[in-house]
């Protein structure tokens, strides 16, 4: 039985800071893990902020690099999913500085659209979501991201940010105020061109 425990035990995926101190060791298979592992969430995550799935990849790709030469300065101060994220979000808005058009879609989840709507009107919802999120100023955009779609508590986004938790409800607050209206004028917008 014990035997058995041993190998089910060496067989689990390590964790994410046992991955970082072999990449701070030269691991590269560690790095492949970490790399497969969050990849496709940065990719995305850089997206929402540059607008542009080219500048994403680009930028998912530094943050990654720049992970395998700094593993050994992670201080474990934090989790290892917020560094790399707080690496990503500062590359993203510089990124997204020297982007002059945006272009791109935003993608959402489909647990974003309540499941009683039928398809026309869940098709409709992400692409107005869709639209309103991508006018939302980088800061903004990224607090929701990190929120909604990567599950990190305000705590957490106030570490990757480099601002204070207040900060973050603040944005988040905002964030919301403005998709609300931008959302709802929309809607009016709509109503009014269908009475017309």
């Amino acid at each position: 039985m014990r035997i058995l425990k041993s190998i089910r035990t060496q067989t689990k995926a390590a964790s994410d800071d046992a991955l970082i101190a072999a990449i701070a060791q030269g691991d590269m298979a560690a790095f492949e893990q970490i790399y497969s592992k969050y990849f496709p969430k940065l990719v995305r995550f850089s997206k929402r902020i540059t607008g542009s799935q080219e500048a994403a990849e680009e930028v998912t790709n530094d943050v990654l690099m720049t992970v395998w030469r700094t593993a050994a300065r992670f201080e474990g101060r934090s989790k290892v999913s917020t560094w790399i994220f707080g690496i990503a979000y500062r590359m993203s808005l510089k990124q997204s500085r020297k982007i002059s058009a945006r272009r791109g879609d935003v993608e959402l989840d489909e647990g974003m659209v309540s499941d009683n709507t039928n398809v026309a009107d869940a098709v409709i919802t992400k692409t107005d979501l869709a639209w309103a999120l991508k006018q939302l100023n980088p800061d903004l955009r990224a607090v929701v991201e990190l929120t909604y779609y990567n599950g990190y508590l305000y705590t957490e986004i106030a570490e990757i940010l480099g601002c204070p938790v207040g900060t973050v409800k603040t944005r988040m607050m905002t964030a919301r105020r403005r998709l609300r209206a931008m959302l709802s004028e929309d809607i009016n917008i709509g109503s009014e061109n269908a009475v017309a």
